[in-house]
């Protein structure tokens, strides 16, 4: 008998999100537990899982092979959406990837993504670049969660075609975030410095998330903390030089810290 595939918390969280009975494409699939859990669960309908390396498309079709589920999981050898042809799947998930790269990966492929329903992302590094880019292509923001694995903090995003919030309707709540912070934030000089206080604030709402930042939970807090304390000491490298740019960006920094910090002593007033 096959061990039970054991998922970690964010491919749990991901797997959470799949919609029931979908035909998944699973872009960068790895050894394809994600849709072999998600089969063996009784989750999804079938899957296309894809992955662009020969090392872990060989590790996948070895896994699914093994557990008899070569007619269910169709393993694809090539680079993101390209092995699959469009109407073949109706749900994507893409995690563990960079921002950028699930970009690249959608826009080298529109005629496969417009017949995708949902996308559920966990996405490293450029979340607001994800999150603005789908919004501005007619996406709607259907949910968002942040999950702690092995002492860090990983958000997932889903995406859908049919329900959710447009970006319309979040730079709204962006809107309204941001007076109260310019209320509520302890910042010197709030008026000399208003646009730059506006941008920075803009640049943190769409990367943590609007309903991440609408539903605080503890792992926001800790989101916090992580973030600060790289910036700050980014902060103290560029106080060494001299160059106007560099102490340009120290000021922005700055800003982006301070917010950080003040936002989370508002949503988090226990501490």
């Amino acid at each position: 008998m096959q061990e039970t595939i054991d998922l970690g918390p964010r491919l749990l969280l991901v797997a959470s999100f799949v919609p029931d009975q979908a035909k998944l494409g699973d872009i960068g699939t790895d050894h394809a537990y994600l849709p072999i859990f998600l089969w063996e669960n009784k989750k999804i309908a079938q899957a296309i899982a894809v992955d662009v390396h020969e090392g872990p498309y060989q590790s996948a079709q070895a896994a699914i092979h093994s557990r008899g589920l070569d007619q269910w999981i169709d393993v694809r050898l090539g680079d993101g959406l390209k092995p699959i042809q469009p109407g073949e799947v109706e749900a994507l998930t893409l995690a563990g990837m960079g921002g950028n790269t699930m970009l690249d990966i959608f826009s080298a492929s529109p005629d496969v993504l417009a017949q995708v329903g949902t996308l559920v992302l966990q996405p490293q590094g450029a979340e607001g670049k994800v999150r603005k880019s789908l919004l501005d292509s007619g996406w709607l923001l259907q949910d968002e969660q942040l999950i702690a694995e092995e002492g860090r903090i990983y958000g997932v995003i889903v995406f859908s075609r049919f329900e959710g919030k447009r970006l319309k309707e979040l730079s709204e709540l962006k809107d309204q975030w941001l007076k109260r912070v310019y209320q509520r934030v302890n910042l010197q000089n709030k008026q000399v410095f208003k646009k730059e206080i506006q941008a920075a604030f803009e640049r943190i709402f769409w990367k943590i998330g609007p309903l991440n930042l609408e539903y605080p939970v503890p792992e926001l807090e800790q989101l916090f903390l992580d973030s600060v304390e790289p910036l700050r000491k980014a902060i103290t490298e560029m106080k060494k030089s001299l160059k106007e740019e560099v102490q340009i960006k120290m000021h922005q920094q700055e800003i982006v810290c301070t917010l950080l910090e003040e936002m989370k002593k508002w949503l988090f007033p226990s501490d």
